[in-house]
């Protein structure tokens, strides 16, 4: 008699459970907090009122949390993956904390200081500009990576509870569209109407925040879906037991540019000036890529779910 092969082994559907999403979501809310902060804290901290070290002690802090999320968050990743996930990370964190340190350090000196050195003022200027986009686009790589992994097939919900999930995750990317899209709208037509122009970049954060959470719950409910029994695949081209490349795509595009306009449109709407080098067209660049990337993401998490319960297994003899 021959023993029947463990096909669990290679199951392709035993991936990620609820406690490790559970984390890796925390992590990603902790880590957009934490970033967007930072940001906050180097311009304040190159504002010319501010004459006490604390924003820059207290950028340090929240870089050091931001990196651990960070990290937290490619625990899911395979080995290698995660390892360079890691060096990167610890890298553009390094970068980030010098540059602090640097500004700490220049408190209470000559004004001229950094106005006789070009060279360093450039390469500030250029270390700024890599770790603002570098850093919230590998964050979005590593959490669409992980997100998008399948969960044990014990933990998989029901056709109508993924129903229900992926139509939550579907209004949440729709709310963020338009959120945004209409504060873009509002302003394009009412061009001397401050209130938006005052207000406007905060309503546009709070969209933008709305996004790449939706966009990680939208990729999760897909996830989901296709971790369903080969029996009952979940409607769309992909085959059951595996995630829709298109879908890892469009949630990375959705976190990606929620996190830059989210960062860029906090720092406008306390009054700032752009914190990146990007500007302006960087801010629409991330905007157009919000809309378009959770409209297509909604449109793919509805269609993603069962159309049908599980039929109940019939009772032997």
């Amino acid at each position: 008699m021959t023993t029947a092969p463990n096909t669990d082994a290679n199951d392709p559907r035993i991936g990620l459970d609820s406690r490790r999403i559970a984390i890796t979501i925390v992590a990603a809310v902790i880590f957009l907090v934490t970033w967007i902060g930072a940001g906050l804290l180097e311009v304040k901290a190159q504002d010319s009122y501010v004459s006490s070290p604390g924003p820059s002690l207290l950028r340090l802090a929240l870089i050091a949390v931001s990196g651990a999320a960070a990290i937290t968050i490619a625990r899911g990743l395979r080995p290698i993956p995660r390892s360079v996930f890691i060096v990167i990370t610890v890298f553009l964190c390094a970068v980030e904390a010098l540059k602090s340190i640097f500004t700490i350090d220049t408190f209470g000196a000559d004004s001229g200081v950094l106005a006789d050195n070009p060279a360093l003022t450039t390469a500030l200027g250029a270390v700024s500009f890599i770790v603002a986009v570098a850093f919230p686009i590998v964050v979005a790589l590593a959490l669409a990576a992980v997100t998008a992994q399948l969960v044990p097939v014990a933990e998989a919900a029901a056709p109508a509870v993924i129903r229900r999930r992926s139509r939550a995750a579907a209004i949440g990317l729709f709310a963020a569209t338009g959120i945004v899209f209409l504060v873009w709208l509002l302003r394009t037509m009412f061009v001397d109407a401050m209130f938006l122009f005052e207000y406007g970049d905060a309503v546009n954060a709070l969209g933008a925040a709305v996004g790449p959470v939706s966009a990680i719950a939208a990729l999760r409910v897909i996830a989901e879906a296709r971790s369903l029994p080969a029996d009952e695949p979940a409607v769309g081209p992909a085959l059951s037991g595996t995630t829709p490349r298109s879908a890892r795509t469009l949630a990375f595009v959705v976190i990606a540019c929620g996190l830059h306009l989210c960062w860029e449109s906090t720092i406008l709407a306390i009054g700032y000036p752009p914190a990146s080098t990007l500007g302006y067209s960087g801010w629409v660049v991330s905007m157009f890529g919000l809309v378009l990337g959770s409209l297509v993401l909604a449109v793919r998490t509805l269609n993603c779910a069962p159309t049908g319960d599980i039929a109940p297994t019939a009772e032997a003899g």
